[in-house]
């Protein structure tokens, strides 16, 4: 199956999760992604703000400001396909822009250089358990993670975690992805089969 399709097919049994299961998920993810900070000496952490049926972070960022922990979050160039991550202490920082989406005013923020960014949230659609992803289709994380040399995951539902995904040349995928269930430790699945 082609990345199109792929995304799509996920994209559609996605918006199909009913409320009660989408929030329970997005709780069990949350605290499976609170066990591994816990667990690292991360401070500063790049992640998106969530829109459905994404997983919810908008709590996990709370959280993160309730830990002393410095969020960052991408603000996209649609002209050349970069991304931009500014710190935020409030969402009163954010704006809407395109497609609904949620992100940081540059007017209200201080923009951070990759290298200040300890963990980065990589969002997607469909995951394999190599940490190869279908994003949205724009490119945007592929071409912010050539420079960017810190720790990935992603936050997927069960769902979204397939045996293939197909990659291109250019795919970068991440070190582990958590779902409500289990944490794949993508880089060592990757290391075994080498």
């Amino acid at each position: 199956m082609t990345k199109k399709l792929m995304r799509n097919d996920m994209k559609e049994k996605l918006i199909f999760l009913d409320e009660v299961a989408y929030t329970n998920y997005s709780k069990q993810i949350e605290d499976q992604f609170f066990q591994y900070v816990a667990n690292s000496n991360v401070s500063t952490i790049g992640i998106t703000i969530s829109n459905f049926p994404e997983v919810d972070t908008w709590s996990i960022i709370k959280k993160l400001w309730s830990l002393g922990k410095n969020v960052v979050v991408p603000k996209c160039s649609p002209l050349d396909r970069s991304m931009v991550f500014y710190q935020i202490e409030s969402f009163d920082q954010l704006e809407q822009v395109y497609m609904h989406l949620r992100e940081p005013n540059p007017h209200l923020s201080r923009a951070v250089t990759p290298q200040e960014i300890d963990m980065l949230v990589v969002p997607g659609i469909v995951y394999s358990e190599k940490g190869y992803r279908i994003g949205y289709g724009g490119g945007y994380y592929d071409r912010f993670l050539v420079n960017y040399k810190g720790d990935t995951l992603s936050l997927a539902f069960d769902i979204q975690v397939v045996k293939y995904v197909e990659c291109d040349v250019f795919d970068l995928p991440v070190d582990k992805i958590i779902t409500p269930n289990t944490v794949f430790l993508c880089k060592q699945i990757r290391e075994k089969d080498e």
